[in-house]
């Protein structure tokens, strides 16, 4: 027990280490001694804060080393006195072998490197059973900003943390912040806890390279900002200040030299900074330093501003694709345990749910699933897997239960493989020069010419005031500004652009060639004709088998349940004893025993197909379609025909892409004549080109553009990797193959054809955007050139009409972004709304949970009840 010292209320630790005890505020318990906090990296600076975590009434430490060397010890004065705080710190130091309390767990404690400051402080912070350097400021549902003085200007450890999220599956939008060393993440809880956030966090930084020198400040907008005041006191009040103030303003203009330099002597091309330095340079000749401060303050502004809209128009672009779980069931001696995927090695068990994204490339050791694997190989119905089939992550369990031994996880998965090239592909094809800067350079020898006119004709002061009121200054910011904005409203529709020039291009198409299977057809077939067999009706057989299949919601169930819907059918209830789920289905209906599955179930299970059934199947399958069989007792009772449903939405979208100007639509198949006749005359199409082989589709894309016609491809298949390349602009539906994904030029992240027309309503959208920058920035200025030659105006008239028309521009750039900000506020509100509905309250808190036979597994996830279903749905989409 510690001693107080004879004229000190501050009690002495007695032990080893000679230690003291103050209290320098409320709810703050300071420990100083030399030689424990001399160095935090020290063994026995490591032990004491492994001890005073042990108590729970500690939320945080700060460590200062010399030379203050002392630990700072912070609880809540609300619920706990200081003293009784106090007594219990002293236990755990004098007790030889501290162990937590009952029913608590021993802290894990995040490296001290990614807690510890500039200043070499560490901060330690209480979250749940980690001990990290992350504070949260504040916390909603769904969204969560944290805080850590390691990042303070260290941009390389934000980008290192933006790379970690920016493939977390559930984290939906993230931002850094190097100078308020924050984090805000906006997540899923239905996928990650804020202790998996912050476990993800300390990670990124533990592996990031840490550098000892901070980051330069960019202060360019606030030494405009600051010059400005300067420039009026010196030009109005003090002119002693001129000097001063000219210097500023040329040390503001440096961007303008550098600019001209590059373009003019390395890119042999006169562009807009070019003029800039030529004003700048007569603003400093005729000491109007007032106007060329307001000059560079705009200049400023407008880098800032395209800057900025460009980084978090990459962000959503790259955010859109790629997720991954970070998270996994690891088996360990037949217990279940959450683990960090970075955990896992080759050679582990891991365990996968109905509903979950599976986590690892694998194979199955032990249970029988249904998966879908639409998104990662463009299968457009759910495999069946067993004991020895290959599993891939990112797929989706739709059904059962199955334990994976582990080949390949993280960044080895090819998942993880096709993310990387999205990520390079769109990192970044987009020269945010494009339009604006080929328009800017238009504008710079005409505005030259009228610069030499005004010399010869007015003298310096006109050749200034002509030259500033280019117009190519305000469309190089705002012509980028409105794609990168475009872009960002784009990735949050749902539609990932990987090259900027493509949604451009978009307006201008006048053909589109859809490529049939897979783009014009959907994922969830639709049931054609019904065989029937000794003796049993179309009803009958329809009914056996939607009722064996009504607890799932994979594409092959779905249809099934349709075509029952549609005929009005009644589903009986099913005897749950006798459910079992792996190559098809076993349950008990109306004391029948029914079985319904594929050719290779029904010979596993000894029932023989009849004549007809057996003439429907060769049927089926030369027209493309697959067959359902559905046993009766032990006899075959008949089988359904799957086929391919044309989507939806693709009438109305003929419709709207017809009523945006697309003159000439048009399907390429590899399928027969007949069929491909049929779909494009029930389609309206004004073409169609059949039974045409892969190596062939691409030059019936260049065949359209040899007609004069600019060709937009929409495909989804990996033979469509050609014709993707070889159209004007190309798009490629999520679900699709990797190669058809990684070619095109756009992606639909949803599956459907649902957003083609709000594709081309942005790009004209945009195309408009540009012109109307265009004429807020040519009115003013040419107005006031005339004002130049006609009324004398001079520089200052001149910076002022410039810069007005061209910050309206840019805020005219920027008018997609509002309509980001409101489908935002409707996702999180949407988000809020579903995170009520599904509870988020079912979650094992221990993180462990027994794991039971692939059998009692697949028994399990089929009696699921609706309400969890209706979770693991949301989970799945």
């Amino acid at each position: 027990m510690p001693q107080l010292a004879p004229n000190s209320s501050a009690p002495k630790l007695s032990g080893s280490t000679s230690i003291t005890v103050s209290f320098p505020a409320p709810g703050t318990i300071a420990v100083h001694g030399q030689e424990m906090f001399g160095d935090p990296d020290t063994p026995v600076c490591r032990a004491f804060l492994r001890r005073v975590f042990l108590v729970p009434e500690i939320r945080g430490a700060t460590i200062k080393a010399a030379p203050a060397c002392c630990a700072e010890l912070h609880f809540d004065t609300k619920r706990h006195a200081a003293k009784e705080v106090l007594w219990k710190v002293a236990d755990c130091l004098a007790e030889e072998d501290a162990v937590p309390a009952e029913g608590e767990a021993a802290p894990v404690f995040a490296p001290m490197i990614t807690a510890r400051d500039r200043h070499g402080v560490v901060h330690y912070h209480r979250f749940g059973k980690r001990v990290t350097g992350w504070q949260v400021v504040s916390d909603q549902t769904g969204s969560i900003r944290l805080k850590n003085p390691v990042l303070y200007r260290k941009n390389n450890l934000c980008q290192a943390i933006e790379r970690e999220l920016m493939s977390v599956l559930g984290v939906d939008r993230y931002k850094t912040h190097s100078l308020r060393c924050t984090v805000q993440i906006d997540y899923d809880p239905r996928r990650l806890s804020q202790a998996n956030l912050i476990e993800i966090l300390d990670s990124a930084l533990e592996t990031a390279e840490h550098q000892e020198e901070l980051d330069k400040l960019d202060l360019d907008l606030t030494i405009c900002t600051l010059s400005i005041p300067l420039a009026a006191t010196a030009q109005f009040a003090v002119p002693a200040l001129l000097p001063v103030s000219a210097a500023v303003f040329a040390y503001t203009s440096i961007p303008c030299f550098q600019g001209a330099y590059e373009h003019l002597l390395k890119e042999k091309r006169i562009g807009c900074d070019f003029l800039d330095s030529i004003v700048v340079l007569g603003c400093l000749g005729t000491l109007q330093i007032l106007p060329g401060a307001v000059l560079a303050w705009c200049l400023s502004f407008g880098r800032l501003l395209v800057k900025k809209t460009e980084d978090n128009s990459k962000k959503m672009l790259l955010n859109a694709f790629g997720k991954q779980p970070r998270y996994v069931w690891l088996v360990k001696d037949g217990v279940e345990i959450e683990v960090s995927m970075d955990k896992v090695q080759k050679g582990d068990i891991v365990a996968v749910h109905t509903g979950d994204t599976v986590p690892v490339d694998g194979h199955i050791v032990e249970g029988m699933a249904m998966i879908d694997q639409h998104a990662l190989t463009g299968e457009s119905t759910p495999a069946e897997k067993g004991v020895g089939d290959r599993v891939f992550a990112s797929t989706i369990m739709v059904a059962g239960k199955i334990f994976v031994s582990v080949e390949q996880s993280g960044s080895e998965t090819a998942s993880s493989k096709i993310s990387q090239i999205l990520n390079d592909t769109a990192g970044y094809k987009l020269s945010s020069q494009n339009k604006g800067e080929r328009l800017a350079d238009q504008a710079a020898v005409p505005t030259l010419v009228v610069g030499g006119i005004a010399m010869a004709t007015i003298g310096p002061g006109g050749a200034v005031a002509a030259l500033n009121s280019d117009l190519g200054t305000g469309i190089r910011m705002a012509a980028p500004l409105a794609l990168l904005s475009s872009l960002a409203l784009c990735a949050q529709k749902g539609i990932l652009v990987k090259d900027g020039r493509a949604l451009e291009l978009m307006s201008k198409i006048d053909t589109v060639l859809f490529d049939k299977t897979g783009t014009l057809t959907r994922e969830c077939p639709e049931v054609g004709r019904i065989i029937t067999a000794d003796g049993f009706a179309e009803k009958e057989v329809l009914m056996y088998a939607a009722a064996a299949e009504q607890k799932f919601h994979h594409p092959i169930a779905l249809a099934i349940l349709n075509k029952a819907e549609e005929w009005g059918i009644g589903l009986p209830a099913t005897d749950e004893t006798q459910y079992k789920v792996g190559y098809g289905i076993d349950v008990g209906v109306n004391g029948h025993r029914i079985r319904v599955g594929s050719p290779r179930f029904m010979e596993m299970e000894g029932i023989a197909l009849t004549q007809e059934i057996k003439e429907g199947l060769d049927a089926a399958h030369l027209e493309g379609f697959t067959m359902v069989m559905v046993a009766i007792g032990d006899r075959i009772g008949g089988a359904l025909e799957l086929r391919a449903a044309v989507r939806p939405e693709v009438k109305e979208i003929v419709a709207g892409l017809r009523a945006r100007g697309v003159k000439h639509l048009a399907i390429i198949s590899g399928d027969h004549e007949a069929p491909t006749r049929k779909l494009a005359e029930e389609l309206g199409m004004d073409r169609y080109f059949a039974q045409v082989l892969p190596a062939d589709k691409a030059d019936y894309v260049d065949k359209l553009q040899q007609e004069g016609r600019t060709v937009c491809f929409v495909g989804d298949g990996i033979n469509d990797s050609i014709a993707l390349k070889k159209a004007n602009v190309s798009i490629s539906l999520r679900g699709a193959t990797s190669i058809a994904t990684d070619t095109a030029h756009i992606v639909f992240l949803e599956q459907g054809l649902g957003k083609l027309c709000e594709l081309r309503d942005i790009s004209r959208e945009l195309e408009r955007n540009i012109a109307r920058s265009w004429a807020m920035i040519i009115a003013p200025n040419v107005a006031c050139v005339l004002g130049v030659f006609t009324l004398g105006f001079g520089v200052a008239a001149s910076v002022f009409t410039n810069n007005v028309a061209a910050l309206a521009a840019l805020a005219n750039g920027l008018l997609p972004m509002r309509k980001v900000a409101l489908l935002e506020a409707e996702r999180r509100h949407q988000l809020e709304l579903e995170l009520k509905r599904a509870g988020c309250a079912n979650v094992d808190p221990t993180g462990i949970h027994e794991a039971g036979t692939a059998a009692e597994a697949v028994d399990a996830a089929a009696e699921i009840d609706e309400a969890d279903d209706g979770g693991r749905s949301a989970l799945a989409a």
